[in-house]
């Protein structure tokens, strides 16, 4: 009787937060009302449109959808484009997730240089945007057709259907997530105890591989690809737009109605969570059974609380100086606030700020070229309106470095703080119900989500904007950072709460250790380099929905719209990267692959250098811990190894030696 009490209130707990979820999505389909008539925060008639939401959600009679005039049932229209979509994203995943394990175990064999080099080649692959990802396959389809003509469909043309290129498209950042994280578990499973013993006794590396370390993975990948699977859910816009699919996720772009909108949430959102909630909540243990700490902070201020001592800056600082000492890690760091500076220096200095080159004549006074002008002429060419493209790009680099910084320091830093009441003021259940609800969240696209919401603002209306750039930067700063911030609270209350279950932490509190002193001399220097790998993956994260919203013309600071018959490209106010991408998004099969490229190249430049800060980080908490670092002959010349000065002191020194000839000549 008591497990079918347990099954049902697992069945209750899988529906409310089921139910929460939809609720959530009601309220983000009604968000554009806010920005109704031109008005910035229009809340009356937001309320309005919520409540209308809300009646037709539930009144199954209003879910009707108006094709050309004729009502049809909105799950009708939008079943076909759905089960298109989640065919080519299934198989994508699917694939991803079966090369990743293939790789992982072939990798797993070999010796350490070739999986620095497997590392290494991923590294550069991961940092190729889903963008340029799909130029390319598109480009290599029309090479391999001029060489042999072999048509292979790459695109999508009226009611046809395009899957292997979206499908690859797709299935490469998933197989690359998955590998590094399967490999990560590997390492850390080979050092446990039990594999040692099991080497011990002689038995195989495959062999233990295979019935010991495969099955103590299985639950951390499980939940790894949840964050996997939500990323991969953004670069779904983009895979049907460039392929030109006929997906829900153009349902969506056609559709900007509070229902339509619901509804392609609501496709999108529900078999992921039955998939993961239901696994998590149905066939894995409880998180409850597993004797969480329940730590209140009712002490935090108490007579024992550690005082913090002057030195406490100092501490700080050779914290920070000693990732200086990597080098991988000043080398991202020096590309990355090195191009800040140079646009920030070039934007003072520069008069005009962006050259103009209407035509292009010889010496002998004859034309040779008019805009866009090719490289060869100007470098790096100009656009479509005779402005120089690398002009753009410095101009330009201060705001999207500038903002991606800002965007992902505001997200590690509040989701740090949130998370200190998270982990010691609230009760473990209500801890666990916030855990589900924010779980939720990962089963909607940020990128639609982010479309939805800042559409309204970014675009220009025909009469021009109403609001200010600054009023649009900071909604536009304020909705990225709130996006992301339950994830990242839940992330760092987690790891507190692992670490006030280690022996040490327990240890403390034992012997009066004030929660204060745990936060500061425990929970901060081992969060530190979590937080610095948290501050550089949401910086990638920040560049990757730039150049998403970028692609349907949403630029940072406001989009520059023309009407008329013979209208302009949309332009950037701010002049920041991904305006140089949503104006030229046609070009590359146009021939004038100098209006994408280049902003495409920049945009790896800076995922490649953060990816480098994060090795560094985490190369400098290895070496904390007492895991040796290999590193190349090349940098270990310019980086030698320090020795501990325990270890230097009790190294033999030439006086310590005395040779034979030398003692007998003394004795004489």
């Amino acid at each position: 009787m008591k497990v079918i009490g347990g099954q049902k209130m697992k069945v209750i707990k899988f529906l409310f937060y089921y139910v929460l979820g939809l609720v959530g999505i009601v309220f983000i389909s009604a968000s554009p009302a806010l920005f109704r008539n031109g008005t910035f925060l229009n809340v009356p008639a937001y309320i309005t449109s919520l409540q209308h939401l809300f009646t037709q959600v539930l009144t199954p009679g209003e879910w009707v959808y108006h094709f050309k005039g004729q009502p049809i049932p909105v799950l009708q229209y939008l079943w076909h484009p759905y089960s298109y979509s989640m065919t080519v994203f299934f198989a994508g995943i699917l694939l991803g997730f079966v090369f990743a394990f293939i790789l992982a175990l072939v990798t797993f064999f070999l010796p350490r240089w070739a999986k620095n080099l497997v590392g290494r080649l991923l590294n550069v692959l991961e940092s190729v945007p889903d963008l340029l990802l799909a130029f390319s396959l598109q480009l290599a389809v029309v090479w391999f057709y001029k060489q042999t003509h072999i048509l292979i469909q790459f695109a999508a043309v009226g009611q046809e259907r395009v899957y292997w290129l979206p499908i690859i498209t797709i299935a490469v950042l998933p197989m690359i997530s998955l590998y590094k994280v399967m490999m990560m578990l590997i390492d850390e499973e080979m050092t446990k105890s039990y594999v040692q013993m099991a080497r011990s006794k002689g038995l195989e590396k495959g062999f233990i591989l295979n019935m010991h370390v495969l099955r103590n993975m299985i639950k951390s990948v499980f939940y790894h690809s949840k964050i996997i699977i939500w990323s991969s859910l953004s670069s779904l816009l983009i895979v049907e737009y460039i392929f030109n699919m006929n997906g829900i996720t153009t349902a969506f772009r056609e559709d900007f109605t509070p229902l339509v909108s619901f509804f392609i949430l609501f496709m999108l959102f529900t078999p992921f969570f039955v998939l993961y909630q239901g696994t998590e909540l149905f066939l894995f243990k409880d998180k409850s059974a597993d004797g969480e700490v329940d730590f209140k902070m009712n002490r935090f201020m108490s007579k024992g609380s550690v005082k913090l001592k002057g030195n406490w800056m100092k501490d700080v600082l050779k914290e920070i100086g000693a990732h200086f000492k990597n080098g991988k890690f000043l080398i991202g760091f020096i590309v990355i606030i090195g191009i800040f500076l140079t646009s920030v220096i070039y934007s003072i200095t520069a008069d005009p700020l962006i050259d103009k080159y209407y035509q292009i004549y010889n010496d002998e006074g004859k034309l040779i070229s008019a805009a866009p002008h090719a490289p060869k002429y100007i470098f790096m060419g100009t656009d479509v309106l005779g402005f120089s493209i690398f002009d753009k790009l410095l101009a330009g680099a201060k705001y999207t470095i500038g903002f991606a910084l800002i965007v992902a320091f505001l997200r590690m830093a509040i989701g740090f703080i949130l998370a200190i009441p998270y982990a010691f003021f609230l009760p473990a259940k209500l801890q666990r119900g916030i855990e589900k609800l924010v779980d939720g969240m990962h089963f909607l696209p940020q990128t639609i989500i982010a479309l939805l919401l800042l559409a309204p603002v970014l675009n220009m209306p025909m009469g021009g904007f109403t609001t200010s750039l600054t009023d649009r930067v900071l909604y536009e700063g304020i909705i990225l950072v709130l996006l992301v911030i339950p994830l990242v609270v839940v992330l760092f209350g987690n790891e507190m709460k692992l670490i006030m279950k280690q022996e040490f932490v327990m240890s403390t509190k034992i012997l009066g250790g004030s929660s204060l002193h745990l936060l500061w001399k425990h929970l901060l220097p081992h969060l530190s380099a979590r937080m610095g790998i948290v501050f550089g993956q949401q910086f990638i994260q920040t560049l990757l929905i730039l150049i998403h919203l970028g692609l349907f013309e949403l630029f940072f600071g406001g989009t520059i719209v023309s009407y008329g018959m013979m209208a302009d490209p949309a332009r950037s106010v701010t002049y920041e990267w991904s305006g140089l991408i949503g104006a030229a998004k046609d070009s590359l099969m146009s021939g004038r692959w100098w209006l994408i490229i280049p902003a495409l190249v920049a945009f790896m430049i800076l995922i490649l250098a953060m990816q480098l800060v994060i090795q560094g980080i985490k190369e400098v908490q290895q070496v904390r811990v007492g895991v040796p670092i290999e590193r190349g002959n090349w940098l270990r010349k310019l980086l030698p190894a320090r020795k501990d000065p325990a270890v230097e002191a009790s190294d033999p020194k030439e006086d310590d030696f005395v040779f034979t000839d030398q003692k007998q000549s003394n004795s004489m």
